[in-house]
C-alpha cells in the first residue's frame, strides 16, 4: 500500500530525468509532476535540477507552474544529484531536518546523516540498496494498468421447451405431384400390335406349318403365305 511521507515542513529535491525522463514531453510531464506533489509534504519548498539540454522549455514553464524551483546543472555524471545535495546541505545549515527525494539514485543515501529522510519512487523503478536502506521508500503508482483484451463470448445456450410454452406448429407435408396424363393417340395412327395377337399370329403360322408338312408343300405354303397376310393387315 502506498503511504506518504509525514506532512511537516521540509525540502523535495527532483531529480527531472529520474522522476519525469530525459526531454519528456509536456503531456507526460504534467502527468508525472502531479501524481509526485500529491505525495509530498505540505508546505515543503520544491526543488528540481536538470540540465538544460535534458529539458524542453515547456516543460521548464510546468515546473515553474506548480511552484518548483528548476537549478541548472553540468552535462556530467550524476551532475543533477551533486546540485541537489548541496542545496539539501544549504537547506540543513539552515535547520531544515525533512528531505524527501524524488529519484532512485544512490548518491542521496548521506541525506539520512542530516535527518529524516524519504524517497519517491515509481512502482517498480528500482532503487539503490543503500538509498533504500537510509530512507522510507514510498511507492507512486503508474496508474489504472490495462485491462486484458475480452474473449469473445459464448453465444448464450437455447432454454429446453417446457410444457407450459407452445408447441411448433407442424406443417402438412406437400402432396406429391400427380403423375402427368399420357396423351391418347390420334384418330388415325396405328395402333400398337398387341402381344395377344402376336402369339394367335405365331399359332396359326405353326399350324400352317404343320398342314405343309401333310399336304404337300405347295398347298402348305399359300396357307403359311395367307395367315401372315391376315396377322400383319391392320384393323380398322
Amino acid at each position: 500500500m502506498t503511504t506518504s511521507p509525514p506532512h511537516k515542513a521540509g525540502l523535495v529535491l527532483i531529480d527531472v530525468e529520474n522522476a519525469l525522463g530525459s526531454r519528456a514531453q509536456r503531456s507526460v510531464a504534467v502527468a508525472r509532476l502531479t501524481a509526485v506533489l500529491e505525495h509530498v509534504p505540505a508546505q515543503a519548498r520544491l526543488v528540481a535540477a536538470c540540465s538544460p539540454a535534458r529539458i524542453r522549455p515547456d516543460v521548464e514553464q510546468v515546473l515553474a507552474d506548480h511552484g518548483v524551483k528548476l537549478l541548472a546543472a553540468g552535462t556530467g555524471p550524476d551532475a543533477a544529484d551533486k546540485v541537489l545535495l548541496n542545496r539539501a546541505r544549504q537547506a540543513a545549515a539552515n535547520g531544515v531536518t525533512h528531505f524527501t527525494v524524488v529519484s532512485a539514485d544512490a548518491a542521496f543515501a548521506p541525506l539520512a546523516l542530516l535527518g529524516e529522510l524519504h524517497v519517491l519512487a515509481w512502482e517498480g523503478q528500482p532503487v539503490g540498496k543503500m538509498l533504500a536502506k537510509a530512507a522510507t521508500v514510498h511507492r507512486i503508482p503508474h496508474g489504472r494498468r490495462a485491462r486484458p483484451s475480452a474473449q469473445p463470448r459464448p453465444a448464450p445456450a437455447r432454454p429446453a421447451q417446457t410444457a407450459q410454452d407452445p408447441a411448433p406448429e407442424v406443417s402438412a407435408p406437400a402432396p406429391l405431384p400427380k403423375p402427368p396424363a399420357q396423351a391418347a393417340p390420334p384418330p388415325n395412327s396405328p395402333r400398337p400390335r398387341s402381344t395377344a395377337r402376336w402369339g394367335g399370329a405365331a399359332a396359326t403360322v405353326m399350324f400352317c406349318g404343320g398342314l405343309a408338312f401333310g399336304a404337300g408343300t405347295a398347298l402348305g405354303s399359300r396357307l403359311v403365305h395367307r395367315a401372315l397376310d391376315a396377322v400383319s393387315r391392320p384393323r380398322t
